[in-house]
This record gives structure tokens, sequence and C-alpha cells, in this order.
């Protein structure tokens, strides 16, 4: 599968970018979280959830986009908003051969975007990931990781519903920078191979990509870098693997739940009459209901409800009203 170009901006065009890479096979994922205040990398036997799940594009990933040091893509996604981010998952590959410690990434987190190089994005979050390891595989293998961020403070997502499907609208870029030539790097790409959308309200099969993006002094990203949207092609869900963590509370509360209901999208770590609220104005929802809508129940903090709001979610909500799951 290779990327094909849908659209580019006149006076934008580099030869870089018309050398354009393919969709590339991932050899080997492991994984990796990172402690943003320290910079230290942990490697993970598994997933480390911060907090329930919230948005998520994660399916069915074998594949990756592999990105020259100038190239950054951006891609986005709708969600119920406000709603407060404790941590996030993104991947990365690549067959450098560079040390360890020589490439990192920066992740932006937008509001106010839908895609198709939307005009007045507004950045909500930046987070650099330093000391990323390259590869020790063979150059024509392509390895890499799953990294969990925690952030602290939790920051917000809100904004406009640009696509007015009733959902906040985001985005979310990743630009890689190492110093090996000729090397590639980039994120996993998820989707659903029978073409139906997965867990993330608002895909489309395409990313805008922008050439040499300066982040810190142009966050919003209005420079005029942008070069053009891609289309993954072939089946229309296909998305760069990105996840969204729900704060994590930090103790159980009376009732041992840790606060898994508490749903008001505030994330004050408290279950009260604005998450039983939240709860009751979608009650009866029998279809594609969130946790955020009220499907809290059956208790698991970090994966889906039943896809209903109904008694058993009145029920275990209730069995954590009044819980208090901050620190003492």
């Amino acid at each position: 599968m290779k990327r094909t170009l849908l659209w580019a901006a006149i006076g934008v065009i580099a030869p870089l970018a018309l050398a354009g890479p393919e969709i590339l096979p991932i050899s080997g994922m492991g994984y990796l979280s990172y402690d943003v205040a320290t910079g230290k990398v942990t490697p993970q036997a598994g997933g480390q959830r911060f907090g329930y799940s919230l948005w998520a594009a994660t399916q069915n990933f074998n594949y990756f986009w592999g990105a020259y040091e100038s190239e950054m893509g951006l891609d986005w996604g709708d969600i119920a908003g406000p709603v407060g981010i404790g941590g996030f998952g993104f991947t990365e590959l690549t067959n450098s051969q560079a040390e360890d410690g020589d490439a990192w990434v920066f992740i932006m987190i937008y509001g106010e975007e839908n895609g198709w190089n939307s005009t007045g994005r507004i950045a909500l979050a930046g987070f650099l990931i330093e000391n990323i390891p390259t590869s020790t595989h063979p150059p024509d293998e392509y390895w890499g990781y799953i990294w969990e961020i925690e952030s602290e403070p939790p920051f917000i997502i809100d904004g406009s519903d640009l696509d007015l499907d009733g959902l906040v609208d985001f985005g979310y870029a990743q630009w890689f920078v190492w110093p090996t030539p000729g090397s590639l790097m980039g994120p996993g790409i998820a989707g659903d191979p029978n073409c139906v959308p997965p867990r993330c309200p608002g895909i489309e099969s395409a990313f805008d990509l922008f050439i040499d993006p300066n982040l810190f002094t142009d966050p919003n990203l209005t420079g005029g870098s942008f070069f053009g949207t891609y289309w993954f092609g072939d089946c229309p869900f296909f998305q760069f693997y990105f996840e969204l963590f729900a704060p994590a509370c930090p103790n159980g509360g009376a009732s041992g739940r840790y606060c898994s209901a508490d749903i008001d999208g505030g994330f004050d770590c408290t279950v009260s009459l604005a998450d039983l609220s939240q709860l009751l104005s979608n009650y009866g929802c029998t279809t594609g209901c969130t946790r955020m809508m009220g499907d809290v129940d059956p208790y698991d903090p970090f994966g889906p409800g039943a896809g209903d709001v109904d008694l058993a979610d009145l029920s275990e909500l209730l069995s954590q009203y009044g819980d208090d799951c901050r620190w003492p």
C-alpha cells in the first residue's frame, strides 16, 4: 500500500516529500513507558495503563508510516468533550542504526482540528519524548515500541464540533527526529480490515503532511509548512496508532473501585451528582454507548463496557456514589 497525495499546496512541494516513503511492514514490537518529568524510559512486559481508555485507534496494526526526518504527520478524531486527559499511547518504528539517545519525537495535541489543512487549530499540549531507542536489527527490518506516556498534570481537550456530529474535534501530530541519513522512523498505522470503524469516532483514512515544522516557535502550525493531505487507500478506516487515557485516580475510595464511574468529564476523582446526572441523561442508550456516556458496567477501569447504559450501569455508579479517590 502506497500513500496517495490528495491535495498539495502550491509553493511548498519539496523533492524530499515527492520521494515519499511507503507503508512498511512491522518486524516486531515491544512496550515502553516514559516519565515526562525525569526523561526515564522503562521497558514494560505489556501495556501500562494510567486510566481507562477514552479514545483509541489501536486495532489490527501490522504496518507503519516510514517518515523522513523533515516530515510530520497530523491525524485527527472526535471525542466527547470537554474531557480531561491523563496520558496517551503512541508507536514508533525504525530501521535507524543511530546510537540510543540520539532520536526523539515531538507529540502535539490540538483542539479545533478536523484535518484537510484545517485553519484555527489550537495547541492544547506538547511533549518532547527523548532517548528513543533505535534499531539493533538489520536495516531492512523495522522494529519499534508501543509507548505509554503519563501527563502530569492532565490536560483538557475542548473546542468546537467542526463536523457537526455532537463531539469535539481534536488532532495529534508526531514529528520524529533522528540522525541516520537514509533511514526511516514513524508511527504505526491502525485499521480495521473489514472496513468497520474501530472505537475511535471521527476517523478518516487520511492524514495531513507538514514539511520542516517548527513546533516550538509555531505550535499552531500556521507558518505555511503544510504540504498536502494523504490517503492510505483501500479500506476507508486507517489511522495513526494513538490512544487517550483518562487520568488515573490514586486510591480506591470506599468501594475500592478507584472512581471508575467518575464520568462527568472533570475527572476530579469523586463520584457525585454530576456523574449520576451524566449517566441518567443517556439512560436507555442501547448500542455504541461509551464510558463517558454512562457505560460503567462491567467494572473494568482499563477495558470497554457493555456498549449500553442500563440498570447494571446505574447500579455500578450507585455502588461508588460518594467515593473520593483523591490523595488524602
